[in-house]
């Protein structure tokens, strides 16, 4: 069953907060809720199975694997009140930065789609092509590319959800790639220092924390490199020293790290540090969608410009 949407779930956590503060039982609370969602009917059924918040809605659906760790612990440490929370803000934040991505992409991809029924334009007026070859050069242009994208994006999802073995070879190719290494490596840490905050405040003990919040790493790579870090937190050393030979784990990471466990506010320093480098990761976001808009621009203008020159680009010079 597919997941629900991210601003379903920016919504759904806002709501649970409210009715877990007001004392409700789980079964309750879910059934104040909007129950025309085919996934939360299907979470209300698990939970009258006497099944887990955690598990009722990771296999509903509605639950990613993220959330199923974070409910999870808040339903270890019997706060789940501050987990919900944390989840709202932290999906509010991403329906926020998705939205401002979308808004840039909006003029463009409309330019880009007029770009093409202009182009084809005048061979219609002139007689050259008729109305069905006309839209088939427009309409099924954009058809096309619209599938390519989409197949693009999806293909190698089904097939890393599909066969474990390929979904590993797709994470190690990403991690050789320079530019999307280092985009990936920098949200993925962030993302396990965030949960491991966040769980670390809900209460629970380090040692329970610490594998749940590897748990949330995504890319298989990555989440390899932390296989020794439960490990080493058993033996009783600290979060900073089970951390530092860790390559995706750098020095300001452990600077930080020391200072919280110093300070005896590693939770507080963890959500501090992880809030600003998600502001920068924002920052980055805007950064590209400025160049997305840019860049369609250019594209529209080398092919008006082809299209105009024809095949000898210095044809105007020559006449």
């Amino acid at each position: 069953m597919s997941l629900i949407t991210i601003q379903q779930r920016a919504d759904l956590f806002h709501d649970l907060t409210l009715l877990e503060r007001s004392g409700l039982a789980a079964q309750q609370s879910f059934s104040l809720l909007e129950n025309q969602n085919p996934q939360l009917q299907q979470l209300q059924k698990y939970l009258s199975l006497g099944k887990p918040i955690s598990e009722a809605g990771f296999k509903s659906g509605v639950f990613s694997a993220f959330d199923k760790t974070m409910v999870h612990a808040g339903e270890s440490s019997g706060k789940l009140t501050i987990i919900y929370q944390q989840l709202a803000e932290y999906y509010a934040h991403k329906v926020k930065s998705f939205r401002q991505i979308r808004s840039k992409l909006y003029l463009p991809l409309a330019i880009a789609i007029l770009a093409i029924f202009i182009h084809a334009a005048p061979s219609l007026i002139l007689g050259h092509i008729s109305a069905y070859q006309y839209l088939l050069s427009t309409v099924g242009l954009i058809v096309k590319l619209a599938l390519l994208i989409y197949l693009f994006y999806k293909i190698p999802l089904w097939l890393a959800d599909r066969f474990m073995n390929l979904g590993r070879l797709f994470d190690a190719i990403k991690m050789q790639l320079p530019l999307i290494s280092n985009w990936l490596i920098t949200r993925q840490v962030n993302e396990f220092l965030y949960s491991l905050g966040l769980m670390l405040s809900a209460g629970l003990s380090m040692s329970g924390a610490i594998p749940k919040a590897i748990n949330t790493l995504t890319n298989s790579t990555i989440k390899s490199k932390f296989s020794q870090a439960p490990n080493a937190i058993e033996q009783g050393n600290s979060l900073a020293l089970s951390l530092e030979n860790i390559s995706v784990i750098n020095n300001e990471i452990l600077a930080q790290i020391t200072i919280g466990e110093n300070s005896g506010r590693l939770a507080e320093t963890l959500l501090h540090y992880t809030k600003i480098k998600t502001e920068e990761i924002q920052l980055q976001q805007n950064i590209v969608a400025e160049w997305i808009p840019r860049i369609i621009y250019l594209a529209i203008i080398l092919s008006m410009a082809t299209s105009i020159l024809g095949s000898n680009p210095f044809r105007i010079i020559s006449i």
